[in-house]
């Protein structure tokens, strides 16, 4: 079975947004609504529980268990950077909190669907 099937819900590629895994700071680089993927440059252990911050959305903070935790190297420019890309999945949180948290993150997958949908469309009728 592959990742993909897995996953309980489809995965959306983020434009990089500012995000905190717990005390370190990162890039969200996708997004569904059970888990995520950020990228950072200190380490965090895979199976630690930690806590997703979205600090520009009034500081949502979302309960998610570290899956695993890689070394990837970038390479922009002449030099390489190494960082470290982490797969989370999101806690069980309190049913008074479930609407609020579902909802922001319908809305945020659902602006990566339209803007993932826009550049299809541009790409669809550019000419070749």
């Amino acid at each position: 079975m592959s990742a993909r099937d897995r996953r309980r819900s489809e995965r959306y590629q983020t434009a990089s947004i500012p995000v905190q895994l717990s005390d370190v700071n990162g890039e969200l680089i996708d997004l569904s609504l059970h888990g995520a993927a950020v990228i950072h440059r200190s380490p965090v252990k895979a199976g630690s529980s930690a806590t997703l911050i979205f600090p520009s959305y009034g500081g949502i903070y979302v309960p998610c268990q570290v899956l695993r935790s890689l070394v990837q190297v970038r390479r922009a420019g002449t030099t390489p950077e190494y960082v470290f890309r982490s797969a989370i999945v999101f806690n069980s949180i309190p049913p008074e909190q479930e609407q609020s948290l579902h909802e922001f993150l319908q809305i945020q997958i659902d602006r990566l669907a339209a803007k993932q949908a826009e550049v299809a469309r541009a790409e669809s009728e550019a000419p070749p």
